[in-house]
């Protein structure tokens, strides 16, 4: 799910409670897998769910940089780190090189995660803190645990375009034309996934809901599949894939 979070450029990722409640073992695994490494022993203790979280494929966004020196860093790059200290309004972050960036602007707390961008390599490292969203690059995925399951998840306002998949939608082909139009001109877009255990009209059928009242689209993105049932990770990935052609 990561992967495909990344592969895709996917900017959040909302997580709707079911039964039973996994939803905070998701929420740390993903926010795990999505932090650069250099960073993950500063902001993760030793834990047993994340005994085997080593062997989780990397991401290899432009936010994991391989390059650990600061003298090969280059002006203007931007980098994730950790906050460690603050003097007379200077802050000091470490990003994955051998010293810290000195930063200025506005800081999160002590030992929060930062988003810098380099200003100066020599004779000190330093830089200013910015904002997710300056970077022009993809910065990876935030990770959310919605307040309610997934009914409550997809009426929210800021969602100007909500799709859910499932078996029992129309056919992508279909839709394709109308939806590609909305795609375009939407800012906020929502793509559902049923659990494991249930699909989309299950779960929405809890709260009395039909898919027509929650969603704007139900599309099924692998018509004529060939196995009994899709694996929720094999439909985010095939899903993702189709609508990333819709452009936009």
């Amino acid at each position: 799910m990561a992967r495909a979070a990344a592969i895709y450029r996917v900017d959040d990722i909302h997580i709707y409670r079911d039964r039973p409640d996994e939803s905070q073992l998701i929420r740390l695994v993903l926010s795990y897998a999505e932090t650069p490494q250099y960073l993950r022993r500063r902001l993760f203790s030793r834990r047993p769910e994340l005994r085997w979280a080593g062997i989780l494929p990397p991401l290899r966004t432009p936010h994991h940089p391989l390059e650990d020196r600061s003298d090969r860093l280059q002006k203007g790059e931007y980098r994730e780190g950790v906050v460690i200290s603050e003097e007379e309004g200077v802050f000091l972050v470490e990003i994955g090189v051998e010293r810290p960036l000195r930063a200025r602007g506005r800081a999160p707390s002590i030992g929060s995660r930062a988003t810098v961008q380099v200003e100066d390599t020599a004779p000190e490292l330093a830089g200013r803190f910015v904002g997710r969203r300056e970077v022009p690059q993809y910065w990876g995925y935030g990770v959310h645990v919605a307040d309610g399951i997934l009914g409550s998840l997809a009426q929210r306002k800021e969602f100007d375009l909500t799709i859910a998949t499932s078996r029992n939608g129309a056919s992508f082909t279909q839709v394709e034309p109308q939806l590609r139009a909305r795609w375009r001109e939407a800012r906020n877009v929502l793509v559902a996934f049923g659990s494991p255990r249930n699909g989309v009209e299950e779960l929405l059928a809890r709260d009395k809901l039909g898919v027509q009242e929650a969603f704007h689209y139900s599309v099924n993105t692998i018509p004529d599949q060939g196995c009994e049932t899709v694996r929720t990770e094999e439909a985010i990935h095939a899903s993702l894939a189709v609508l990333n052609l819709l452009g936009g």
